[in-house]
């Protein structure tokens, strides 16, 4: 039978402390939401975002002027033939 305390085996491959008791390290500046250590942040425009929020920044991009976004990645664009 496996020791549920030994330092081998199933128990120790995963942290046992749900990331969500541990305390957060920063909030994201548009939802507020909690950001714990290991996530990933954006700095967008000088804040500070959640995932979350930072995809839906870049979706409204993407619907209000999706050349603006293809500037943003260094994408070529082009118009009528041309090289803009």
């Amino acid at each position: 039978m496996h020791n549920p305390n030994s330092a081998c085996g199933p128990s120790s491959m995963f942290d046992p402390m749900d990331r969500q008791d541990r305390p957060a390290a920063a909030a994201c500046a548009r939802c507020r939401g909690e950001i714990y250590p290991g996530e990933t942040a954006y700095l967008y425009e000088g804040r500070w975002l959640c995932p979350d929020c930072f995809k839906a920044e870049i979706e409204k991009i993407l619907r209000q002027d999706p050349r603006t976004l293809a500037l943003a990645l260094g994408l070529e664009l082009q118009r009528y033939g041309e090289t803009v």
